[in-house]
C-alpha cells in the first residue's frame, strides 16, 4: 500500500477550499457595501444635525419665512453624498407653530433606489413682550 492521497482526495479538498474563499470573499464585499452605506447615512444625519444648529441660531421671523441662506448646505450636500440633494420645507400649524423639515436624498448607485433621511422640528413662537431694567420692550417673536 502506498503512502499519501489520491487523486479524487485532493480534488475535493480543492474544491472545498475554493468554495469557501468564494464565499468569504462575497462576505467581504458585502460587509464593504454595507459599510459605506452606513458612513453615507451617518455623513447625511450629521448634516441634518448641523443644519438644525444653524436654525437654532437664526432669526425666528426669517425661519418662519423661509428666508435664510441655504447655500453651504447645499453645496455641501452635493459635495459630500453621491447625488446628493437637500429640501427645507415649512407647514403652518397656526400663527405660534410652524414644523420645519429637512430632507437629504441621495443615490448609493445605479442599480439602487435613492435614500433620504428626514427630520422635523415644531417650533412655536412666542410674542412675549420681553422686560429688561423694568421697561417694556418691543415685542419680539421668540422659538420655544
Amino acid at each position: 500500500m502506498k503512502k499519501g492521497f489520491t487523486l479524487i482526495e485532493v480534488s475535493s479538498a480543492a474544491a472545498l477550499l475554493a468554495v469557501c474563499a468564494v464565499v468569504l470573499a462575497q462576505l467581504i464585499a458585502v460587509a464593504t457595501s454595507e459599510r459605506v452605506a452606513e458612513r453615507t447615512r451617518r455623513t447625511a444625519t450629521d448634516q441634518l444635525q448641523n443644519v438644525f444648529e444653524y436654525l437654532a441660531a437664526t432669526e425666528p421671523a426669517k425661519l418662519a419665512a423661509g428666508d435664510f441662506d441655504k447655500t453651504p448646505f447645499e453645496s455641501q450636500i452635493e459635495r459630500m453624498l453621491p447625488e446628493g440633494n437637500i429640501v427645507f420645507g415649512t407647514k403652518t400649524l397656526d400663527s405660534r407653530n410652524v414644523i420645519f423639515t429637512v430632507t437629504v436624498s441621495w443615490s448609493d448607485g445605479e442599480r439602487r433606489p435613492r435614500k433620504e433621511v428626514a427630520m422635523f422640528r415644531l417650533l412655536t413662537f412666542s410674542t412675549d413682550t420681553v422686560v429688561s431694567n423694568g421697561a417694556k420692550d418691543k415685542t419680539t417673536p421668540m422659538i420655544r
